[in-house]
């Protein structure tokens, strides 16, 4: 067991755990960052939406935030969190090769995991014809042809969205009865509808081919979908006690009604993009920083706000 306190412990070292890392160093705290470089936007291979690093590879964005990082008393870890639990006055993290670490705090920026259909095919595409965000993607195939894929998760917004970067927009059902809501804001797009169920999808040189059950296919530009996400707190369990953080977040600064459990990036309450999450690991890393100081030195500073009404 690494018999150092840590200030604080972070999971994650995408940007949000990254960032949280660069406030609470620059503020003197004694900070361990543990990644298992299982990020979910890895697949896509480069970030975009974020100033001076649109379309920096994650390899390089992670590489240079951590060199910029050395200059502070911030130690990386590559390896996976197995669980995380109160531990007194601390928290107990363990580790599946380094060891357990002891720290005041912990901030938890594991981020999600995305759970693809099971259309066969779509695995081996994600990241590069088949995409989710449109912010973050779209530009790259705009003015192709796009279907939007709503047989799992309905996508009727999406395609809406992808409008402005696509004059052809298809949306595909995949068998699913659309409610009648779903079915208006297609017709209000403009977006056609295909009921046919998928098959398979397999690539195209013009991006991806779709294969339809009854034998017919046809090639889009790109692939886009919403995907049903899995929150990556299985090491907070059974501390957790909750189906995902973000139900348990008491403040827009990361802060949970679990006490020394901060929160920030993707399973918190924000939108799931780079900067963003970026943003909200500086606001835990405030948050954090405060409420230390509160801790050793009290009533020299006000406490924080109440905390929000449940969602």
């Amino acid at each position: 067991m690494d018999t150092q306190l840590y200030d604080t412990v972070i999971v994650g070292g995408g940007p949000a755990g990254l960032n949280g890392a660069l406030y609470l160093g620059r503020s003197r705290r004694r900070v361990l960052l543990i990644d298992s470089g299982d990020a979910r936007n890895m697949a896509a291979g480069v970030m975009h939406n974020v100033l001076t690093n649109d379309g920096a590879t994650i390899a390089d964005f992670r590489a240079r935030s951590r060199a910029q990082l050395a200059a502070y008393d911030v130690t990386f870890h590559d390896d996976e969190v197995v669980s995380a639990e109160p531990d007194g006055d601390h928290v107990r993290v363990t580790t599946k090769e380094s060891g357990t670490f002891r720290t005041r705090t912990l901030l938890y920026a594991a981020g999600v995991r995305s759970v693809l259909p099971p259309v066969p095919g779509l695995a081996d595409l994600w990241g590069r014809t088949v995409l989710e965000c449109p912010y973050c993607h779209a530009w790259e195939v705009r003015t192709r042809s796009f279907a939007v894929y709503g047989g799992t998760v309905p996508s009727e917004c999406l395609a809406a969205t992808l409008t402005v970067w696509s004059d052809s927009i298809t949306y595909l059902t995949d068998r699913r009865a659309l409610p009648q809501d779903e079915r208006d804001r297609l017709t209000a797009a403009g977006v056609p509808v295909v009921t046919d169920g998928v098959g398979e999808v397999k690539p195209h040189p013009e991006g991806v081919e779709v294969f339809f059950e009854d034998g017919r296919s046809a090639s889009y530009g790109a692939l886009f979908l919403h995907l049903d996400i899995e929150p990556r707190v299985a090491p907070l369990r059974p501390w957790l006690q909750a189906p995902d953080l973000e139900s348990v977040q008491t403040d827009e600064r990361g802060r949970t009604s679990l006490p020394r459990l901060y929160v920030a990036g993707d399973l918190g309450r924000n939108m799931q993009q780079a900067a963003m999450a970026a943003a909200s690991g500086g606001l835990a890393g405030m948050a954090i920083n405060a409420d230390l100081i509160r801790e050793d030195r009290p009533g020299s500073l006000p406490e924080p706000p109440p905390p929000m009404p449940a969602r």
